[in-house]
């Protein structure tokens, strides 16, 4: 799958990094701002394809020694999917406060895990329909969005785990999948989940 060759590729990089550049500092807090890429669909829906879309905030944290660290965010976070059976297009803006414990390996390199809160604060469906003229004739479409936050869970509980590298001077670089706990739809007989791979960049200071 070309998604996962991308990731493994981004997680061999960090490695590579970890033989080339000087280790994070020892201990000591850090903050920055944070941002990277999507590729989020829903689970348990069989015509659901991925999209590609951004997310971006904050993050601060505090490395305790050499093998353990702890970091907290604030992320706006983009997701959603794409239907492979229609032009239907799903769109699921979350608020996203992650809290992640980190494990340092060799230098800079750690696997981080931890629970997240996420709030959905925007949904919406989005179609085109074609429009024909008295003889049948095709002459354009038309644009439609439909309102989804009435029948969305507005909250949703992850966990959200991944692999990350800290170079020694300002940059980290990050790939991350969350776990999802909460069904996306009201709905009880319907059991999609989203499912959300990211790539992330963060810039400390």
């Amino acid at each position: 799958m070309q998604i996962r060759k991308c990731f493994l590729t981004i997680a061999a990089a960090a490695l590579l990094g970890a033989g080339t550049y000087h280790t994070v500092s020892a201990q000591g807090f850090y903050w920055g701002p944070r941002a990277g890429l999507n590729v989020s669909s829903v689970t348990k829906t069989t015509y659901s394809k991925a999209r590609a879309r951004a997310s971006f905030g904050l993050m601060a944290g505090y490395k305790l020694n050499d093998l353990i660290g702890l970091q907290a965010e604030a992320l706006y976070s983009l997701q959603g999917n794409k239907m492979t059976n229609s032009d239907h297009v799903y769109s699921y803006n979350y608020l996203k406060i992650p809290v992640l414990a980190k494990l340092y390996l060799i230098g800079g390199l750690n696997i981080e895990a931890g629970i997240s809160f996420d709030w959905l604060v925007k949904a919406k469906e989005t179609w085109n329909s074609t429009v024909y003229d008295i003889n049948g004739e095709v002459t354009g479409s038309v644009s439609h969005s439909q309102n989804l936050m009435s029948d969305r869970k507005s909250f949703d509980f992850s966990i959200p785990v991944g692999i990350n590298y800290q170079f020694s001077r300002l940059l980290d670089i990050g790939v991350r999948y969350d776990i999802s706990t909460v069904r996306v739809h009201e709905d009880r007989k319907d059991h999609a989940k989203s499912s959300n791979w990211s790539v992330s960049v963060g810039l400390r200071f």
